[in-house]
C-alpha cells in the first residue's frame, strides 16, 4: 500500500504510458500535419509555376502566324527561332548530368520523379518564356521544329544524291531497279530469238531440238515474268515518289540550314521535342 506522501509503482506506470501516448500522439500529429504544409506548399508551388507557364504561352501565342503553304523558313524567324533553342539548352545543360544519371536507373524512386518533374518545368518554364520574350506562338515553333528535322534530312539525302531531292532519290531507287530489269528482260528476249533460229536447223537430233525448244519455252517466261516485274516497278516508283514528297524540303531552306548548321546542331536536346519541347 502507498505512504500518504508517495506514488504507487501501479500509478506511476500508467501517467507514464499516458504521457508516452500523449506524447506519440503528438509526434503523430506534427508528422501528419507537417506533411500535409509541406505538401500543400508544394501544389501551390506547381499551381504558381504552371499558372505563370500558360500566361507565357497565351502572350506569345497572341503573335499571329498563318504556316506557309510553301514549307519556306524566313531567316528572321529561324534566328528567333535559334534563340530560344539556345535559352532552352542554358537549363537543358545545366541538368544534362542529372538527366542521364536517371536515365541510367533501372526504377526510378520518387526521388528521381519529383526531381525530373522539376527539371521538366524548368525547361517548359524557359521555353515559355522565351517564346514570349522573341514573339513566336507555339504554332510557328512547332512549324521550325517539324521544319528543321526534315530539311536536316532532306539535306542528308542530297549530299549523297548529288543534290537529289528525297522523293527524287527514292524514284531513282526504283528507277535503277527496273533498269536493270528491264535489261535482262532485253537478254531473254535474244536468248528465246537465238533459240528459234538455232531450231531451224536441219541437222539437229530430236534431243536437241527438245533442248532449244525447252530453252525457248523458259526464255518466253522470263521474258513474260521480267515485263510484269519492270511494269510493277514503275508502279511503285510513282508511288514511291509521290509518298516521299512529304520529306522533300524546300531548296531555300537547305541552304538556310547550311547556314546556321552548326547552331542547330547544337541546340539539338535529345527527346524534348518528343515532349513538345
Amino acid at each position: 500500500m502507498a505512504n500518504g506522501t508517495g506514488m504507487s509503482t501501479g500509478a506511476k506506470i500508467a501517467i507514464g504510458c499516458v504521457v508516452a501516448a500523449v506524447l506519440g500522439g503528438v509526434v503523430v500529429a506534427s508528422l501528419v500535419f507537417g506533411g500535409l504544409w509541406w505538401a500543400k506548399g508544394k501544389v501551390e508551388q506547381v499551381t504558381g509555376n504552371e499558372t505563370r507557364i500558360q500566361d507565357l504561352k497565351k502572350k506569345a501565342n497572341a503573335v499571329p502566324f498563318t504556316q506557309p503553304a510553301d514549307g519556306v523558313i524566313q531567316e528572321d524567324r529561324l534566328v528567333k527561332f535559334l534563340d530560344i533553342r539556345k535559352r532552352v539548352f542554358a537549363v537543358y545543360e545545366q541538368h544534362r548530368a542529372e538527366i542521364e544519371a536517371m536515365g541510367k536507373k533501372k526504377q526510378a524512386d520518387l526521388g528521381d520523379v519529383t526531381r525530373s518533374i522539376g527539371v521538366l518545368n524548368e525547361v517548359r518554364n524557359a521555353q515559355a518564356q522565351a517564346l514570349a520574350d522573341v514573339g513566336m506562338s507555339e504554332d510557328e515553333y512547332r512549324f521550325m521544329v517539324t521544319q528543321i528535322y526534315k530539311t536536316m534530312y532532306a539535306n542528308e539525302v542530297a549530299k549523297q544524291t548529288g543534290g537529289k531531292s528525297v522523293s527524287e532519290a527514292a524514284g531513282a531507287a526504283y528507277d535503277t531497279a527496273a533498269q536493270s530489269m528491264d535489261q535482262a528482260r532485253q537478254a531473254a528476249e535474244e536468248a528465246h530469238t537465238q533459240s528459234k533460229q538455232d531450231e531451224a536447223n536441219a541437222n539437229l537430233t530430236p534431243e536437241q531440238r527438245k533442248m532449244l525448244a525447252d530453252q525457248r519455252e523458259a526464255a518466253r517466261k522470263t521474258m513474260d515474268d521480267l515485263k510484269k516485274g519492270t511494269s510493277d516497278l514503275d508502279k511503285q516508283a510513282a508511288e514511291a515518289r509521290e509518298s516521299a514528297k512529304q520529306l522533300d524540303a524546300p531548296p531555300q531552306n537547305i541552304a538556310l540550314f547550311r547556314k546556321y548548321e552548326p547552331e542547330i546542331k547544337k541546340y539539338a536536346m535529345g527527346g524534348l521535342e518528343w515532349l513538345g519541347l
